[in-house]
């Protein structure tokens, strides 16, 4: 009974405040549902470097946090995991995961869905001088 009223102390002031999940789009005291659109420059690839040779994890939360915001959905999630990866100047993903995440409460979502990648440097592509 007392871990109960403990968790509704906390959880009840934070109700409607935003999603304590990392890189979210209900971003903790930001006035709500943030409407997110997908334009980092990522190039999004199958494979490449690992975590220890180069590359990143990076992540991105999608988030329903009041009764109005939309649905979560793994396409907004995927658009902040570009949007972090950009952001550490990084400009491809690879090996990316969606997943519905259990446990979304704890985050002061009502559900949420997460992705995340290795993000990396991707050389340019070398373009052969014409003769």
């Amino acid at each position: 009974m007392k871990h109960r009223i403990i968790a509704l102390s906390v959880a009840i002031p934070l109700a409607g405040c935003g999603s304590i999940a990392p890189n979210s789009d209900a971003p903790l005291m930001g006035g709500g549902h943030v409407q997110v659109v997908d334009n980092a420059p990522i190039t999004v690839t199958e494979t490449g470097p690992a975590v220890g040779a180069g590359g990143q994890r990076v992540f991105g939360t999608s988030c329903k946090n009041v009764v109005w915001d939309p649905a979560p959905s793994a396409e907004a999630a995927i658009a902040l995991m570009k949007g972090a990866a950009f952001s550490k100047g990084f400009n491809a993903v690879h090996s990316i995961k969606t997943e519905k995440m259990g446990g979304a409460f704890f985050m002061n979502c009502w559900s949420a869905i997460s992705a995340s990648g290795i993000a990396y440097h991707m050389a340019a592509p070398v373009i052969p001088k014409a003769q």
